[in-house]
């Protein structure tokens, strides 16, 4: 059985989740350097907290977290809420992932078109959910380092030749609706979708 809503289709245990959150705001915190001061500027109190990948495991407040790396995912979260970890915060926030591998809470599997980065995907899950405003930290969409590299990005990946600007751009074109709701703090992103 699947499901169809505001653009996109898919299957997997998230139906009721759409437009669960109508007229929220949403954070989106990336992995970008920067990431961690920038989600404290924004200064959104009642903002919901959509955090990417590892940088959940640092943030003070995560209400969902989001990865298309699903076998890192489950282990990011595990050792959040182990009680033998340093505990930086809440431990129950939700996980959101494109696959059932590994199990995380909600799966959004088929989602038709996927974004093909890991941030772009919480966007998409916080527009799918029905967030008003949502705001990109720590996803600039250029080669900003990681917020762990102390250097340059070593990971050869570019946004332009591995087509990621390019689906960004197509998918924002065909979903007008979507991009008004978006705007971020920082990089390609902020040119892109406006800044705060």
């Amino acid at each position: 059985m699947g499901w169809r809503a505001k653009g996109y289709s898919g299957s997997g245990n998230v139906e009721g989740l759409i437009d669960s959150l109508t007229g929220r705001t949403a954070i989106v915190a990336g992995n970008a350097r920067g990431v961690f001061e920038e989600v404290r500027n924004v200064g959104i109190e009642e903002a919901l907290i959509f955090a990417v990948n590892d940088c959940g495991m640092y943030l003070p407040h995560v209400t969902h977290w989001v990865s298309l790396h699903a076998s890192k995912l489950i282990y990011w979260a595990m050792l959040r809420r182990d009680g033998s970890s340093k505990n930086v915060g809440n431990i129950d926030f939700k996980t959101h992932g494109s696959s059932r591998s590994n199990g995380p809470d909600y799966i959004w599997e088929g989602l038709s078109p996927l974004m093909a980065l890991s941030g772009y995907f919480a966007m998409q899950i916080a527009y799918l959910m029905g967030c008003e405003r949502i705001i990109l930290c720590g996803c600039p969409g250029d080669l900003t380092p990681r917020f762990w590299e102390t250097g340059p990005r070593t990971d050869n990946f570019d946004y332009q030749t591995d087509g990621v600007i390019q689906q960004l751009e197509q998918e924002m074109a065909r979903l007008p609706e979507f991009k008004s709701k978006v705007r971020s703090i920082s990089g390609f992103t902020k040119e892109f979708f406006g800044g705060v």
